[in-house]
């Protein structure tokens, strides 16, 4: 059994590696940003339609990736039993996968600008409506987060599938 002050000591560590990560992470998204400009890369501009579509594949692929892995630690989430730093760590993981899910559906929304009218308005409106569902969900306290995880995420999903079949 572990001491208060070992506990405190855990919680602790644990709380800054977390921070840690969420700087890195901000750091690398910066870092990757500065190097696509430089590149010549702005991702507000529209693109040519073979870069974009590329662009979406690859993006798309990542996406479902990171959807899957969201749903899959969901169900972790709601169990009670666990100690309180591990729903922390948990919490703090899907936020994180919450974050780069965001970004990645405004990057599909640029990249399907790119397309338009070569795709429909229709999908180019649910990337809109998706990353904002998905935006709403990181600002919210965990219980309203934990109650619209898996429909956001079944929709998010539903894009993905819907844009690899439209581009």
């Amino acid at each position: 059994m572990m001491s208060n002050a070992d506990s405190a000591s855990t919680v602790a560590s644990v709380l800054q590696s977390m921070t840690l990560l969420a700087t890195l992470s901000t750091a690398e998204n910066v870092r990757s940003s500065v190097a696509q400009r430089r590149a010549g890369l702005d991702p507000s501009a529209q693109e040519p339609p073979g870069r974009a579509s590329a662009s979406l594949r690859t993006t798309g692929r990542e996406l479902m990736d990171l959807l899957m892995q969201v749903v899959l630690g969901h169900m972790h989430l709601v169990e009670q039993d666990e100690r309180p730093i591990a729903v922390a760590v948990r919490h703090f993981d899907l936020l994180m996968k919450l974050r780069r899910s965001e970004r990645l559906l405004h990057n599909m929304h640029q990249r399907l600008l790119s397309l338009y009218p070569d795709v429909s308005e229709s999908l180019v409106e649910e990337a809109r409506a998706v990353h904002g569902e998905v935006e709403r969900l990181i600002d919210a306290d965990e219980e309203v987060l934990l109650a619209g995880l898996d429909t956001a995420a079944e929709r998010a999903i539903s894009f993905v599938v819907w844009a690899r079949h439209e581009v």
